[in-house]
């Protein structure tokens, strides 16, 4: 089985003229994955992209990692693209965040914020927590795992053909739950030659408590034996000079590493 993999939005926390927040696609002949509602949800509007949503017999299934609102804004788009068809949406369940699902969507996005609910958009919304485990979703399998994260973030797993790791420190545990897939998208929100140096260590220590550096990420890469690496969630106050030499970085440990531009696509 092959599917298409889009990265909507590649960067993290500020959206930027080159790069939205966090979003992706899985594309599937029988459902249309998509991964976090950042600002880069916004492309389905766009031509190119509003095909993704054709036909509209396909599921389609938005996965949550966690609440932050460079994650979650886009929820207040989903009238504008998903308007007369079905969507599933999938927050982690309280036992990867601790936090009610339905709660915490609903206390998202309500009144001052939005105009309404969710539940008072002109869509047909089935919102499904999902806990950490597996489960069949659209016919595959699927597994949630909590991660290193202040906030407790989820990774997802879609059967052999990714796995989708954001908001996270590096984890050994992200290794075991990626180990043969063939794609692995992991957050890298810095180069990682920082901890190196005495003048810039205390900007890896401050990073790793959250995050993870592309050094760390193409080693988990490697531990888990995933065919690719996508590099995610780019910190936006870096330049892209920054952002070539955290791939070069990458590259020296896991050579099949790529940092996509927004709407870029690869086969899986």
């Amino acid at each position: 089985m092959s599917a298409t993999f889009t990265m909507l939005g590649t960067g993290g926390w500020i959206p930027t003229a080159r790069r939205a927040t966090t979003c992706c696609l899985l594309s599937m002949p029988e459902a249309l994955f998509i991964f976090d509602a950042g600002t880069g949800l916004a492309r389905l509007l766009e031509d190119e992209f509003r095909r993704e949503l054709e036909p509209p017999a396909r599921e389609v299934h938005l996965f949550l990692s966690h609440y932050h609102l460079d994650h979650v804004c886009g929820l207040v788009y989903l009238a504008a693209m998903f308007r007369g068809r079905g969507l599933y949406l999938h927050p982690p369940g309280a036992d990867i965040t601790g936090l009610d699902p339905l709660e915490t969507i609903d206390a998202l996005v309500r009144k001052p914020f939005n105009p309404g609910t969710l539940a008072e958009m002109p869509l047909d919304i089935s919102v499904e927590p999902l806990g950490a485990g597996s489960q069949r979703i659209a016919g595959l399998q699927v597994k949630a795992r909590q991660q290193l994260h202040p906030d407790a973030s989820a990774a997802w797993r879609v059967a052999d053909l990714m796995v989708f790791a954001t908001d996270t420190a590096a984890d050994p545990a992200t290794a075991a739950f990626a180990r043969g897939a063939r794609l692995l998208v992991h957050e890298a929100w810095i180069d990682g030659a920082e901890e190196d140096d005495p003048g810039t260590a205390h900007i890896a220590r401050e990073a790793y408590v959250a995050h993870t550096s592309a050094r760390q990420a193409a080693a988990l890469a490697v531990e888990a034996g995933v065919e690719r690496l996508v590099l995610s969630h780019l910190n936006p106050v870096r330049s892209p000079e920054y952002h070539s030499r955290m791939l070069d970085t990458a590259r020296a440990v896991f050579p099949a590493t790529a940092i996509l531009e927004d709407g870029e696509r690869i086969t899986v």
